[in-house]
């Protein structure tokens, strides 16, 4: 990026010496947009449009993200130094109003509203299979990434009846440790083979009721005394595979 502190206006001058740069700056500054989407705004062929982007991109006035196969441009705004932002704002405001910018802006309008269509028209028609392409494109589970970095980082976690260790395998990456619990040896090989990978993983065999819970008392639905139940299990460890949490005085189970 050559915006830095320093930079000769010379520079800055130069990269936004052009119509078309200043156009695509204009929109850009409102809306993260493909190059597709600004072809059909500005009414451009996709090779001046990249060119452009190109040069823009070069000098730091716009950023770009992939998505997809696609990648998606915007304006940085608050990201520039406070001389670039002065300069734009006085080239902005000699070129906003002139026609070619608020043909742009309409035409805009039209190619953002048909992106919604488009949209709409793609989840209406893939509902009914939607589990199954989201399990495809992005492996199963994903509804737990959400929640699951609400977690505490500083948390020693307790996987009760952790079965071949999944949820150990999930959580691992969130927290400080986690200790996966069950009383078959046959499921805690399983288990070992999928976390074998995972330091802060630790496999123990053995009941509910023999937890090292401090000054409480583990009870068959994995509470102890006063602690607050924190799964939605069907059944304690003994009596299944659920997976439950208990946090008890400062260790989380």
């Amino acid at each position: 990026m050559r915006l830095g502190v320093g930079t000769p206006i010379l520079d800055r001058l130069q990269s936004l010496a052009d119509a078309t740069r200043c156009r695509l700056l204009l929109v850009l500054e409102r809306h993260e947009l493909s190059v597709t989407d600004l072809c059909g705004a500005l009414q451009l062929p996709q090779s001046t449009v990249s060119r452009h982007l190109k040069t823009l991109s070069d000098e730091g006035w716009v950023v770009s993200q992939a998505d997809g196969a696609s990648r998606y441009y915007r304006m940085p705004g608050q990201d520039l130094d406070p001389a670039a932002r002065r300069l734009w704002q006085l080239v902005k405001e000699q070129v906003a109003a002139t026609p070619a910018a608020l043909r742009d802006g309409d035409r805009l309008r039209r190619v953002l509203a048909q992106r919604r269509i488009q949209s709409d028209e793609f989840f209406a028609s893939a509902a009914g299979q939607w589990d199954r392409m989201r399990e495809e494109l992005f492996g199963s589970r994903t509804e737990l990434l959400a929640p699951l970095g609400l977690l505490d980082p500083t948390w020693l976690v307790g996987d009760l009846g952790a079965g071949t260790g999944q949820l150990s395998q999930t959580l691992a990456p969130f927290v400080s440790r986690v200790i996966a619990v069950d009383g078959s040896p046959a499921m805690l090989k399983a288990a070992k083979a999928r976390v074998a990978d995972l330091p802060n993983v630790e496999l123990r065999r053995g009941e509910l009721e023999a937890l090292p819970i401090a000054g409480r008392r583990a009870g068959s639905r994995g509470a102890g005394a006063g602690a607050p139940y924190r799964g939605g299990a069907d059944r304690g460890l003994r009596g299944g595979r659920a997976s439950q949490f208990v946090q008890a005085g400062g260790l989380s189970w």
